[in-house]
């Protein structure tokens, strides 16, 4: 007698399509970020006291090493604007002298055309 095979079990389709994991509801994204930003900062300040603690200088030269640097940091950006500035006046005037002996190029070479 032929027996037919068994049928798969039947499963819902809700079983079938609810997600794995977390309901999106119940997960803290907001304790994560600032766990880390906590970590990040925890590091910052644990990074720069082991750099001063084994500085190869004098603590009172390393601080005034670093005022010396924030001090450059500070005037650089200005001066680093007026050096473009008086860069791009100085190409200004080259494209100017350019233009005008363009200009009396075309100009002589349109005359001799019209003497001929």
């Amino acid at each position: 007698m032929y027996n037919a095979p068994a049928d798969p079990p039947v499963t819902t389709r809700t079983s079938a399509l609810r997600p794995l994991g977390k309901p999106y509801k119940s997960v803290t994204d907001v304790q994560s970020v600032s766990l880390l930003g906590l970590g990040i900062v925890i590091g910052v300040v644990l990074g720069a006291g082991v750099a001063l603690l084994t500085a190869p200088q004098s603590g009172r030269d390393t601080r005034e090493s670093l005022s010396r640097r924030v001090r450059r940091a500070r005037g650089q950006p200005s001066g680093m604007w007026e050096r473009l500035g008086r860069e791009l006046k100085r190409a200004a005037v080259l494209k100017q002298k350019e233009r005008k002996i363009a200009s009396a190029r075309v100009t002589e070479d349109t005359s001799k055309v019209e003497h001929r």
